[in-house]
């Protein structure tokens, strides 16, 4: 019977955990292209928002060790744009991580991370 429950118990964290991951991938999607490039590099960065009445803002920033770039975009709900791009230009050469945040009315908020390389020329 114990093992039963812990079955039980186990597989409907695992069924949460999911879902909410699901809906999280549904509400903002991430997209860097290339994922490995040479320096000074250019990347594009899509944010995919799901329209919804309460989005507000989306902030998206693109960290390394020599270089840092914030981005924040008002969303007027779902009358937003649903494909946010941003273009990083001229960027050197580490390792980053972009990462895009959206906000909604109520404060919370939904994380996509990518990580991308630039590569020095030596």
């Amino acid at each position: 019977m114990k093992r039963l429950l812990i079955a039980g118990v186990t597989a409907a964290a695992i069924f949460s955990v999911g879902h909410s991951r699901s809906s999280a991938l549904e509400k903002l999607q991430l997209q860097v292209t290339p994922s490995v490039s040479m320096a000074p590099a250019s990347v594009i960065v899509r944010a995919i928002v799901e329209r919804n009445p309460e989005n507000r803002e989306l902030e998206i920033v693109a960290d390394s060790e020599d270089f840092y770039r914030r981005t924040v975009v008002d969303l007027d709900g779902d009358s937003a744009p649903k494909v946010n791009e941003l273009r990083l230009i001229d960027i050197p050469g580490g390792e980053y991580e972009v990462t895009a945040t959206l906000y909604d009315s109520k404060g919370a908020h939904t994380v996509a991370r990518r990580s991308i390389m630039v590569m020095s020329q030596r």
